[in-house]
Protein backbone atom coordinates (compact mmCIF):
# COMPACT_ATOMS: atom_id res chain seq x y z
CA UNK A 1 0.00 0.00 0.00
CA UNK A 2 1.12 3.79 -0.93
CA UNK A 3 1.08 6.59 0.83
CA UNK A 4 -1.91 8.98 0.87
CA UNK A 5 -1.88 12.94 1.68
CA UNK A 6 -4.55 14.12 3.52
CA UNK A 7 -5.34 18.07 3.15
CA UNK A 8 -7.70 18.04 6.58
CA UNK A 9 -9.94 20.75 7.55
CA UNK A 10 -12.30 20.91 10.27
CA UNK A 11 -14.55 18.26 11.69
CA UNK A 12 -14.25 14.61 12.75
CA UNK A 13 -14.32 13.09 9.13
CA UNK A 14 -10.53 13.67 8.64
CA UNK A 15 -9.98 11.67 11.87
CA UNK A 16 -12.59 9.05 10.72
CA UNK A 17 -10.81 8.85 6.89
CA UNK A 18 -7.31 8.61 8.69
CA UNK A 19 -8.17 5.47 10.65
CA UNK A 20 -9.98 3.70 7.83
CA UNK A 21 -7.02 4.40 5.54
CA UNK A 22 -4.73 2.83 8.05
CA UNK A 23 -6.80 -0.08 8.85
CA UNK A 24 -6.51 -0.79 5.23
CA UNK A 25 -2.51 -0.52 5.23
CA UNK A 26 -1.69 2.69 3.82
CA UNK A 27 0.41 5.40 5.58
CA UNK A 28 -1.04 8.61 5.97
CA UNK A 29 0.61 12.15 5.89
CA UNK A 30 -1.65 15.08 7.19
CA UNK A 31 -1.67 18.57 6.23
CA UNK A 32 -3.60 20.24 9.21
CA UNK A 33 -4.92 23.93 9.13
CA UNK A 34 -4.89 25.66 12.11
CA UNK A 35 -7.53 26.93 14.46
CA UNK A 36 -10.17 24.04 12.42
CA UNK A 37 -8.66 20.54 12.25
CA UNK A 38 -9.02 18.10 15.35
CA UNK A 39 -5.84 18.44 17.29
CA UNK A 40 -6.70 14.62 17.68
CA UNK A 41 -5.80 14.04 14.63
CA UNK A 42 -1.95 14.11 14.92
CA UNK A 43 -2.47 10.79 16.85
CA UNK A 44 -3.95 9.05 13.90
CA UNK A 45 -1.47 9.89 11.25
CA UNK A 46 1.62 9.02 10.48
CA UNK A 47 3.10 12.27 10.08
CA UNK A 48 1.53 15.65 10.33
CA UNK A 49 2.00 19.49 9.20
CA UNK A 50 0.54 22.33 10.91
CA UNK A 51 -0.60 25.39 8.18
CA UNK A 52 -2.98 28.38 8.25
CA UNK A 53 -4.78 28.41 5.44
CA UNK A 54 -3.70 29.86 2.02
CA UNK A 55 -0.24 28.83 3.11
CA UNK A 56 -0.31 26.29 -0.65
CA UNK A 57 3.96 26.42 -0.58
CA UNK A 58 3.70 24.87 3.09
CA UNK A 59 1.37 22.73 1.66
CA UNK A 60 2.83 21.44 -0.90
CA UNK A 61 6.58 20.64 0.76
CA UNK A 62 5.13 18.82 3.63
CA UNK A 63 2.80 16.50 0.80
CA UNK A 64 6.08 15.86 -0.77
CA UNK A 65 8.14 15.45 1.82
CA UNK A 66 5.84 12.87 3.35
CA UNK A 67 6.13 10.48 0.17
CA UNK A 68 2.14 11.52 -0.85
CA UNK A 69 1.28 9.49 -4.25
CA UNK A 70 -2.20 11.07 -3.93
CA UNK A 71 -4.06 13.29 -1.69
CA UNK A 72 -7.62 13.90 -0.34
CA UNK A 73 -9.31 16.52 0.71
CA UNK A 74 -11.39 16.36 3.78
CA UNK A 75 -13.35 18.18 6.64
CA UNK A 76 -14.32 21.86 6.42
CA UNK A 77 -12.74 25.26 6.13
CA UNK A 78 -15.16 27.93 7.79
CA UNK A 79 -15.68 30.11 4.80
CA UNK A 80 -15.32 33.04 7.29
CA UNK A 81 -11.99 32.46 7.45
CA UNK A 82 -10.59 33.40 3.82
CA UNK A 83 -11.58 37.37 5.07
CA UNK A 84 -10.43 36.61 8.76
CA UNK A 85 -6.86 34.80 9.24
CA UNK A 86 -6.02 33.63 5.63
CA UNK A 87 -1.97 33.89 5.05
CA UNK A 88 -1.24 33.54 1.26
CA UNK A 89 2.35 32.62 0.31
CA UNK A 90 3.80 33.65 -2.68
CA UNK A 91 2.56 29.58 -3.94
CA UNK A 92 -1.19 30.35 -2.88
CA UNK A 93 -1.42 33.88 -4.67
CA UNK A 94 -0.53 31.85 -7.55
CA UNK A 95 -3.02 29.58 -7.61
CA UNK A 96 -5.34 32.19 -6.56
CA UNK A 97 -4.51 33.88 -9.62
CA UNK A 98 -5.57 31.34 -11.79
CA UNK A 99 -9.48 31.71 -10.68
CA UNK A 100 -11.62 34.31 -11.91
CA UNK A 101 -15.12 33.71 -10.41
CA UNK A 102 -13.94 33.03 -6.32
CA UNK A 103 -16.46 30.60 -5.94
CA UNK A 104 -15.92 27.36 -3.49
CA UNK A 105 -16.28 24.80 -6.51
CA UNK A 106 -13.65 26.81 -8.89
CA UNK A 107 -11.67 27.32 -5.76
CA UNK A 108 -11.08 24.12 -4.78
CA UNK A 109 -10.82 23.05 -8.71
CA UNK A 110 -7.89 25.09 -9.11
CA UNK A 111 -6.27 23.84 -5.92
CA UNK A 112 -6.78 20.76 -7.51
CA UNK A 113 -5.32 21.30 -10.89
CA UNK A 114 -2.54 22.62 -9.05
CA UNK A 115 -1.57 19.55 -6.78
CA UNK A 116 -1.67 17.35 -10.12
CA UNK A 117 0.79 19.28 -11.80
CA UNK A 118 3.18 19.15 -8.61
CA UNK A 119 1.92 15.27 -9.05
CA UNK A 120 -0.20 14.79 -5.84
CA UNK A 121 -3.05 14.42 -7.71
CA UNK A 122 -6.56 14.89 -5.28
CA UNK A 123 -8.64 11.49 -5.60
CA UNK A 124 -12.14 10.44 -4.35
CA UNK A 125 -11.94 9.91 -0.71
CA UNK A 126 -15.28 7.87 -0.89
CA UNK A 127 -13.82 4.38 -1.43
CA UNK A 128 -12.80 4.65 2.50
CA UNK A 129 -15.88 6.00 3.57
CA UNK A 130 -18.64 3.79 1.51
CA UNK A 131 -19.90 2.70 4.99
CA UNK A 132 -21.00 6.19 5.93
CA UNK A 133 -22.91 7.02 3.32
CA UNK A 134 -26.77 8.45 3.96
CA UNK A 135 -28.82 5.00 3.62
CA UNK A 136 -32.25 5.48 1.89
CA UNK A 137 -35.68 5.94 4.17
CA UNK A 138 -36.46 6.73 7.82
CA UNK A 139 -33.24 6.58 10.11
CA UNK A 140 -34.61 6.54 13.50
CA UNK A 141 -37.71 6.23 15.55
CA UNK A 142 -39.58 9.06 14.54
CA UNK A 143 -41.80 9.16 10.85
CA UNK A 144 -42.25 12.29 8.74
CA UNK A 145 -46.07 13.42 7.83
CA UNK A 146 -46.78 13.87 4.90
CA UNK A 147 -46.59 17.84 4.85
CA UNK A 148 -42.97 16.75 6.17
CA UNK A 149 -42.07 14.78 3.29
CA UNK A 150 -43.69 16.99 0.98
CA UNK A 151 -41.34 20.20 2.45
CA UNK A 152 -38.39 17.52 2.18
CA UNK A 153 -38.84 17.35 -1.03
CA UNK A 154 -39.40 20.67 -1.86
CA UNK A 155 -36.08 21.30 0.37
CA UNK A 156 -34.29 18.60 -1.57
CA UNK A 157 -34.90 20.12 -5.34
CA UNK A 158 -34.37 23.32 -3.60
CA UNK A 159 -30.68 22.64 -2.17
CA UNK A 160 -29.70 21.41 -5.24
CA UNK A 161 -30.66 24.44 -7.56
CA UNK A 162 -28.66 26.34 -5.03
CA UNK A 163 -25.86 24.21 -5.75
CA UNK A 164 -25.83 24.70 -9.47
CA UNK A 165 -25.16 28.27 -7.85
CA UNK A 166 -21.87 27.10 -6.55
CA UNK A 167 -23.27 28.88 -3.11
CA UNK A 168 -24.09 26.16 -0.53
CA UNK A 169 -25.69 23.13 -0.03
CA UNK A 170 -28.50 23.19 2.95
CA UNK A 171 -32.16 25.04 3.06
CA UNK A 172 -34.26 25.43 5.64
CA UNK A 173 -38.41 25.12 4.66
CA UNK A 174 -41.69 25.28 6.05
CA UNK A 175 -45.20 24.62 3.79
CA UNK A 176 -43.17 24.88 0.57
CA UNK A 177 -41.64 28.43 1.79
CA UNK A 178 -37.52 28.77 1.90
CA UNK A 179 -36.88 30.36 4.85
CA UNK A 180 -32.75 30.21 4.63
CA UNK A 181 -30.41 29.21 2.15
CA UNK A 182 -26.85 28.21 2.76
CA UNK A 183 -24.18 30.25 1.45
CA UNK A 184 -20.78 32.61 3.21
CA UNK A 185 -21.86 31.48 7.03
CA UNK A 186 -22.40 27.45 6.48
CA UNK A 187 -24.78 24.99 7.55
CA UNK A 188 -25.35 25.67 11.39
CA UNK A 189 -25.75 29.37 10.67
CA UNK A 190 -28.05 28.74 7.82
CA UNK A 191 -30.24 26.72 10.44
CA UNK A 192 -30.25 29.00 13.25
CA UNK A 193 -31.35 31.59 10.35
CA UNK A 194 -34.15 29.03 9.72
CA UNK A 195 -35.03 28.70 13.07
CA UNK A 196 -35.33 32.72 13.68
CA UNK A 197 -38.09 33.20 11.07
CA UNK A 198 -40.03 30.03 12.14
CA UNK A 199 -40.91 31.43 15.40
CA UNK A 200 -42.97 28.04 15.80
CA UNK A 201 -40.88 25.64 14.48
CA UNK A 202 -41.27 22.28 13.25
CA UNK A 203 -39.43 23.55 9.69
CA UNK A 204 -37.11 21.06 7.63
CA UNK A 205 -33.47 21.34 6.78
CA UNK A 206 -32.59 20.00 3.51
CA UNK A 207 -28.95 19.03 2.30
CA UNK A 208 -28.23 18.04 -1.14
CA UNK A 209 -25.42 17.05 -3.30
CA UNK A 210 -24.47 20.15 -5.48
CA UNK A 211 -25.85 18.88 -9.49
CA UNK A 212 -22.24 17.21 -11.24
CA UNK A 213 -20.44 17.35 -7.75
CA UNK A 214 -17.05 16.97 -7.89
CA UNK A 215 -16.62 13.85 -5.31
CA UNK A 216 -13.24 14.72 -4.78
CA UNK A 217 -13.88 17.27 -2.29
CA UNK A 218 -16.58 19.50 -0.60
CA UNK A 219 -19.36 16.39 -0.25
CA UNK A 220 -22.09 17.20 1.85
CA UNK A 221 -21.91 15.86 5.53
CA UNK A 222 -24.01 15.46 8.74
CA UNK A 223 -23.50 14.64 12.40
CA UNK A 224 -24.61 14.67 15.89
CA UNK A 225 -24.06 18.61 16.15
CA UNK A 226 -26.19 18.85 12.97
CA UNK A 227 -29.00 17.35 14.85
CA UNK A 228 -27.94 19.39 17.97
CA UNK A 229 -28.52 22.67 16.10
CA UNK A 230 -31.72 21.81 14.44
CA UNK A 231 -32.68 20.56 17.48
CA UNK A 232 -31.99 24.12 19.61
CA UNK A 233 -33.62 26.31 16.57
CA UNK A 234 -36.51 24.16 16.63
CA UNK A 235 -36.56 22.13 13.62
CA UNK A 236 -38.39 18.64 12.84
CA UNK A 237 -36.97 17.18 9.98
CA UNK A 238 -33.26 16.55 8.84
CA UNK A 239 -33.76 15.77 5.34
CA UNK A 240 -30.42 14.30 3.16
CA UNK A 241 -29.72 12.70 -0.14
CA UNK A 242 -29.49 8.98 0.22
CA UNK A 243 -26.41 7.49 -1.02
CA UNK A 244 -23.88 10.69 -1.19
CA UNK A 245 -23.92 12.35 2.06
CA UNK A 246 -21.51 11.28 4.45
CA UNK A 247 -23.32 10.95 7.85
CA UNK A 248 -20.54 10.97 11.34
CA UNK A 249 -21.43 8.77 14.04
CA UNK A 250 -24.92 7.44 12.62
CA UNK A 251 -26.06 5.74 15.67
CA UNK A 252 -24.80 8.47 17.94
CA UNK A 253 -26.61 11.13 15.75
CA UNK A 254 -29.94 8.65 15.48
CA UNK A 255 -29.94 8.43 19.40
CA UNK A 256 -30.32 12.15 19.59
CA UNK A 257 -32.73 12.56 17.23
CA UNK A 258 -34.92 9.75 18.69
CA UNK A 259 -34.86 11.73 22.08
CA UNK A 260 -35.36 15.22 20.16
CA UNK A 261 -38.12 14.05 18.48
CA UNK A 262 -36.61 14.83 15.54
CA UNK A 263 -37.09 12.94 12.19
CA UNK A 264 -33.81 11.48 10.25
CA UNK A 265 -34.93 10.91 6.22
CA UNK A 266 -32.43 9.16 3.77
CA UNK A 267 -34.17 10.31 0.28
CA UNK A 268 -32.83 9.45 -3.28
CA UNK A 269 -32.91 12.10 -6.17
Amino acid sequence: MGTIGLIAGGGRFPLLFAESARRAGHRVVAVAHRNETEPTLAERVDAITWVKLGQIGHLLEALKAGGATQTVMLGAITKRRFFADAMLDATGLRVLARVAIRSDDNLLRAMARFLEEEGVPITDPTPFLADRLAPEGVLGRHRPTDEELEDARYGLELARGIGRLDLGQTVVVKDRVALAVEALEGTDACICRGGELAKSGGFVVAKAVKPDQDRRFDLPAVGPDTVETIRAAGGRVLAIEAGATLVMDLDRMIEKADKAKIVLLGVRP
